[in-house]
């Protein structure tokens, strides 16, 4: 990962929380939790709608889960990304606090790829957090 990168992230208060490479990852006869919680678990339906492709059919088949995603050539990146909820917003500033944070997972081809997406999406999540707060007539938490 280039440095460059790296420094986008910090500045910009994103992290990533979790990091699942399919290929490698999901390969085994035994997922690693974070795996199996993703993508049979807790949010399914925002997982597959993040990776682009309908589920298969039974999500308690971790097997028949790895050869759909492999027969629809998704052999990337699937990362939970973290940002601070923006606070006190007003026109021109907002106060930030690793207290209060909102998650994200993001499919890209490569990590450096998942890494931009979660900056345009830390972007759009700031942008709306401040045009409802500034609508309120306000600060927003």
């Amino acid at each position: 990962m280039k440095e460059a990168m790296i420094d986008m992230m910090f500045e910009n208060n994103v992290r990533a929380e979790a990091i699942i490479h399919i290929p490698t990852m999901l390969a085994q006869d035994a997922w690693p939790d974070i795996a199996r919680e993703a993508l049979m678990e807790d949010e399914p339906d925002r997982i597959w709608e993040e990776i682009g492709i309908e589920p298969p059919y039974d999500l308690d088949d971790e097997g028949l889960i790895f050869e759909h995603l492999t027969d629809n050539r998704k052999f990337g990146y699937l990362v939970k990304f973290a940002t601070p909820v923006p606070q006190d917003i007003t026109a021109d500033s907002h106060r930030l606090s690793w207290g209060y944070y909102s998650m994200k997972w993001i499919y890209a081809e490569s990590y450096e790829q998942a890494c931009e997406k979660a900056l345009d999406w830390r972007q759009e999540f700031i942008d709306r957090r401040r045009e409802k707060a500034l609508a309120e007539g306000g600060d927003s938490d």
